[in-house]
């Protein structure tokens, strides 16, 4: 169990090891970070026995509706999410690159490497939605909250940083759930890059409104 969840820790937090280990040789090459962070994570899928990076979703018919609500409020919230990514290349990798190796890391690694242990396994009694969303496991809560620490590796603590925590976290537990449900990240990555286009175009809208 324990070895469980440092592997899942080492994950969550693999993108600020990779730069700072390559800041230690080349401050040029950080920049690039996100690309060999890339590499590395599908590297280690390779040796996570039963991940859900490759693998197609199971009973996506059982998670449509909590999928749809994602997408729901995924529109109402990414309004407000106070994203805004500057230049060509942050864009792209805000909207693309970002959301892919993120759910490859939580969703597509560190979830299962915790799923298969019963300790972090679903919490008995706790049921949402009338049985329309999947049971929530300690699994999912754990990647949740570490999706939310992780994302200070990309600002300074302050309000705005905390803001950005609390969408990874409800973010996280959305997720979690429908990769737990259906054994794979496909749909998740789907969502995941929906909200950043979303926030990013909501950004792009109010830098070139009237009042600009």
């Amino acid at each position: 169990m324990l070895t469980a969840l440092i592997t899942a820790v080492l994950i969550a937090f693999s993108f600020k090891i990779i730069e700072q280990l390559i800041g230690l040789f080349s401050k040029h090459h950080i920049r690039f970070a996100v690309y060999y962070w890339g590499v590395l994570l599908v590297a280690v899928s390779l040796f996570i026995k039963d991940n859900y990076v490759y693998s197609l979703p199971h009973d996506f018919l059982a998670v449509l509706p909590l999928c749809l609500l994602i997408q729901l409020i995924n529109g109402l919230i990414a309004k407000h999410s106070g994203y805004s990514p500057r230049g060509r290349f942050n864009t792209i990798n805000f909207i693309i690159t970002y959301p892919v190796l993120e759910e490859i890391a939580f969703r597509g690694l560190a979830l299962p490497v915790l799923t298969r242990h019963e300790s972090f396994g679903v919490i008995s009694g706790l049921e949402l939605g009338y049985g329309l969303i999947p049971r929530l496991s300690l699994a999912v809560i754990i990647t949740a909250v570490l999706f939310a620490v992780s994302h200070l590796q990309y600002y300074r603590l302050n309000a705005e940083s905390i803001r950005f925590m609390a969408f990874a976290l409800s973010g996280g537990l959305f997720f979690g759930l429908v990769a737990q449900a259906t054994e794979s990240i496909l749909l998740t990555i789907f969502m995941h890059i929906s909200f950043n286009a979303s926030a990013a175009l909501y950004s792009i809208t109010r830098e070139s409104g009237p009042n600009k």
